[in-house]
């Protein structure tokens, strides 16, 4: 049972840690030019436009993850899960996760290629 909670845990501090970075990418990233806090890709650090545009997307997909992560987490203890599934389904939420907020931003945002 303490395995359990403490693999359950995980989906929670992974939770808590996207909610941080969205906060910080969507609220409190810096204003273009200054690159200090944001999201880092010199592919949408060329413009104002692009700059937002991939801040708060990538700050829209980590609460979309958190939320995901977190009701994972739930459902997981609610039908019981094996440690093992448990496990495995974290690093699979997590890597889509990783991946998904460092590819879609950049794609999402080349719109303001043409500007």
């Amino acid at each position: 049972m303490m395995k359990v909670f403490a693999v359950l845990s995980l989906y929670i501090v992974f939770a808590l840690i996207l909610g941080i970075l969205a906060f910080v990418l969507k609220k409190r990233h810096t204003r273009f030019p200054d690159f200090t806090v944001g999201y880092h890709d010199k592919r949408v650090m060329k413009n104002k436009e692009k700059w937002e545009c991939a801040n708060h997307t990538a700050g829209n997909l980590c609460v979309f993850f958190a939320l995901v992560s977190a009701i994972a987490s739930v459902l997981l203890y609610l039908v019981k899960a094996s440690v093992e599934a448990m496990i495995i389904l974290f690093f699979v939420l997590s890597g889509v996760a990783v991946l998904a907020v460092l590819i879609f931003p950049v794609r999402i945002c080349k719109k303001f290629d043409r500007l």
